[in-house]
């Protein structure tokens, strides 16, 4: 919680976290989040509903991270303050990404889905600018030209042929868009009185309230029994990948704000295409690498500031 909401998407990496720290915890949170697409197709072709999938996932990685937060000997605040934060950050950077990125599984590949997160640090540069947490300047703006190039290019007509659905390419879109306010968002407004796995938690289980009118009335919750199978297997791992990517991701924000956090989208697009390719035995052609490499160069450019050491 050292990094101040003014200073969120710029700051150097303080002396209490160092560069090789700060760029692990990058690469873990990216390669682990890269297996979400693969696990959640896994579940969708085994008969897994997408708002069932979210409710699990929420409720699921709540209660883990409740339990450790309680372990540790803290208390999950619920003043307004807090409950204002858990209710935007769950609706916006849970729910919704959430129930869209099972949706749209059932449509693209788990190598597109991975690479659309790359948009995550595109986003969140303009959305940065806006709230005047970051200045503009011209080689991140050429860094948002050249992915929304890459975008395009996945979307054309011709593109990924007989592989995935433009217009669900389209929707997909507003997974790293809610990522990338809710970086925003915890850059500015986070209680910063309160240690990120206590706001976690909150998080979640407030994404789990939120969704549960919605699994009532679509009756669409099921039982995780023993012995699991290959949905249950799936379920717990997308929520135990969550917890451990959602906190990792969080700390990045604060250890070196929103922008660059959002660069572990280069492991999780890299692991995310490769999971898919290893156990789905997805393929790509030609416009899709090109959009990779698009979409790569601009996050490039729309990185943080080089730090102490730290690129």
């Amino acid at each position: 919680m050292s990094t101040q909401p003014e200073n969120a998407s710029t700051s150097a990496v303080t002396p209490q976290h160092s560069p090789l720290a700060v760029y692990l915890a990058l690469v873990f949170c990216g390669g682990i989040w890269g297996l979400v697409p693969t696990l959640a197709k896994t579940a969708l072709a085994s008969g897994a509903h997408p708002i069932g999938l979210t409710w699990w996932q929420a409720v699921g990685g709540g209660v883990m991270v409740l339990l450790i937060t309680t372990l540790r000997g803290r208390r999950l605040p619920l003043d307004r303050q807090h409950l204002k934060f858990y209710a935007v950050c769950g609706l916006v950077g849970t729910v919704t990404p959430t129930v869209i990125l099972f949706y749209a599984a059932a449509h693209v590949s788990a190598g597109l889905l991975a690479v659309l997160m790359a948009a995550v640090a595109i986003m969140a540069y303009p959305l940065a600018l806006a709230v005047k947490i970051d200045q503009l300047r011209w080689l991140r703006s050429a860094g948002l030209g050249l992915g929304l190039l890459g975008v395009a290019l996945l979307v054309l007509p011709d593109a990924e042929a007989g592989r995935n659905d433009p217009l669900w390419v389209l929707i997909a879109l507003l997974i790293p868009l809610g990522y990338a306010i809710e970086n925003v968002f915890v850059a500015v407004r986070s209680p910063r009185q309160t240690d990120t796995t206590t706001l976690v938690s909150g998080m979640l289980l407030m994404a789990g309230v939120l969704i549960t009118p919605v699994v009532i009335v679509t009756d669409t919750w099921y039982a995780i029994t023993w012995p699991l199978d290959s949905i249950e297997l799936a379920v717990i791992g997308i929520f135990v990948i969550n917890v451990l990517s959602y906190v990792t991701f969080l700390w990045l924000i604060y250890a070196a704000g929103p922008v660059f956090a959002s660069m572990s989208g280069y492991s999780a697009v890299l692991t995310g295409i490769l999971w898919g390719m290893f156990l789905l035995e997805e393929s790509h052609g030609r416009w899709f690498w090109i959009a990779l490499l698009c979409m790569l160069i601009g996050m490039a450019l729309v990185r943080e500031r080089s730090t102490h050491g730290a690129g």
